[in-house]
């Protein structure tokens, strides 16, 4: 593409030297034509030369609610880029445009440099980042060109705890698990966590019957069970079920979600009340347990927590454990949904709204 303004003075020059039978002008119209050509070339040539790679993900900034986005931008051609447009979105979870950003820069021949962007969400939960629209210059942004990217990373924005008013009851305090010795380790997904194998084993003779993983056993043809974990039982259970709200603000109601399932995961921290946070793994089709005994272990659920994926309809959290732990024991069972609805067993403790949710945890008194 030729900017225009300098199209029009191309023409008006061409008029003065009919018009004048000026030599100058001609010659200046003979100078402007040479000039868009090697723009012209200019441009392709960088286009097939430049090279942007993006991160998997953002990391969180200094201040709360920030992300900040490093990328880099490579030049490997001879010729320099004088002019750089850079578009990147921030989505939310259904796609919408959160915010943009814009930059203009410029890099030298055969070089590389690092850029970073900073975004921002009054929510919290995983966006995307996407690079929209990736422009090129040439010298006086005489010509320019687009190049089509489907560039895509993450943002993920924490949520910051708010008070919640918990009591840890004597019968949950002194519980003592019956499968203290079985308990497997959390079972991650390779996506999250390293190797799916790492946790997974070949069975061996006298290997209790309830660590062996049926479904994995059927998909490998061999019998394989989990690794127990000698550690301490966990007599809190918080299920968390990550059924998309069909009410309200879906991005806001899940912010809300995420952030009541951070605090009273981590006032039961405070409380030195160790318990696991359970969720449906949409991907890899089973039950993500991971135990939250102090804050490292909260921060790696919670960011664990942020990347699940979201079904449709509710599931049966309860009856799906029971079935896949049969024999496993607990004080209390705690039920997260995204409607802010917070259940012990049958029982509901409390219904909130987002706009409501910090005076609600803070004035309700909640016993697990």
């Amino acid at each position: 593409m030729i900017n225009l303004l300098f199209v029009l003075l191309f023409f008006i020059l061409l008029y003065t030297a009919v018009l004048y039978q000026s030599q100058a002008a001609l010659a200046l119209c003979v100078l402007f034509i040479f000039w868009s050509l090697a723009s012209f070339f200019q441009v392709l040539y960088c286009r097939k030369m430049i090279r942007i790679d993006l991160p998997f993900s953002a990391y969180t900034g200094s201040k709360e609610q920030q992300a900040v986005f490093t990328f880099t931008l490579k030049n490997t051609g001879f010729l320099p880029l004088s002019g750089v447009r850079l578009c990147f979105l921030l989505l939310d979870q259904t796609g919408k445009k959160a915010e943009e950003k814009t930059l203009f820069l410029s890099l030298g021949p055969r070089s590389r440099r690092k850029f970073s962007l900073t975004f921002s969400s009054p929510y919290c939960g995983r966006f995307h980042v996407q690079l929209k629209e990736l422009r090129i210059y040439s010298f006086f942004s005489l010509a320019w060109a687009s190049l089509k990217t489907d560039l895509t990373g993450e943002a993920v924005f924490f949520p910051k705890p708010l008070p919640v008013l918990l009591k840890v009851s004597e019968k949950t305090r002194y519980f003592i698990s019956e499968e203290e010795d079985g308990l497997e380790t959390p079972f991650l997904a390779s996506s999250a966590c390293g190797s799916l194998m790492e946790d997974i084993r070949r069975y061996r003779p006298r290997d209790p019957l309830k660590l062996v993983h049926w479904k994995l056993s059927a998909r490998t043809d061999d019998l394989m069970v989990r690794i127990p974990d000698t550690e301490e039982g966990f007599c809190v259970l918080l299920f968390l079920d990550l059924a998309i709200p069909k009410q309200g603000d879906p991005v806001r109601q899940i912010s809300a979600f995420f952030q009541w399932a951070a605090s009273l995961s981590f006032a039961m921290v405070e409380m030195k009340c160790s318990h696991l946070m359970i969720w449906f793994d949409q991907k890899e089709q089973c039950l993500r347990r991971l135990p939250v005994r102090n804050e490292e272990e909260l921060d790696f659920a919670v960011y664990c927590l942020l990347h699940g994926e979201f079904y449709q309809d509710p599931k049966s959290l309860y009856s799906l454990y029971s079935r896949e732990y049969p024999t496993a024991a607990w004080a209390c069972r705690l039920l997260l949904d995204t409607r802010l609805d917070l259940w012990r067993e049958e029982e509901k403790l409390l219904s909130s709204a987002p706009e409501t949710l910090k005076e609600d945890l803070a004035s309700t008194e909640i016993i697990v």
